[in-house]
């Protein structure tokens, strides 16, 4: 992804990243999060930072580690919408149709 596009989805990585914060910090540390899922404490210290984008199967790696459904980890879609108001229509498309969950059967 492009600097430009990670820019216009930055609000989304913020949140993304608060919401591994708040998980972890209750269960282990960020060096303890990074060896379960192969990345360095750097590079979770940037996640949760919001300045390292996420790859969807590190994001549910993230997730199991963590002891929760990946679905957790991701912003509410009104804290989305909120957060893009200013994003190009495509990026926010884009993002809204990721966090949208399926409706129950």
């Amino acid at each position: 992804m492009g600097r430009a596009r990670y820019q216009a989805n930055k609000e989304f990585y913020i949140a993304v990243g608060q919401r591994i914060a708040k998980a972890r910090q209750a269960r282990m540390t960020q060096d303890a999060l990074g060896q379960l899922v192969s990345l360095t404490r750097t590079s979770i210290i940037n996640i949760e930072k919001g300045r390292q984008q996420i790859l969807v199967h590190t994001l549910v790696d993230v997730a199991q580690a963590l002891g929760v459904a990946p679905e957790k980890l991701l912003p509410l879609q009104d804290d989305v919408n909120a957060s893009l108001r200013d994003t190009p229509k495509k990026g926010r498309e884009w993002i809204l149709s990721s966090v949208s969950t399926p409706p129950k059967k």
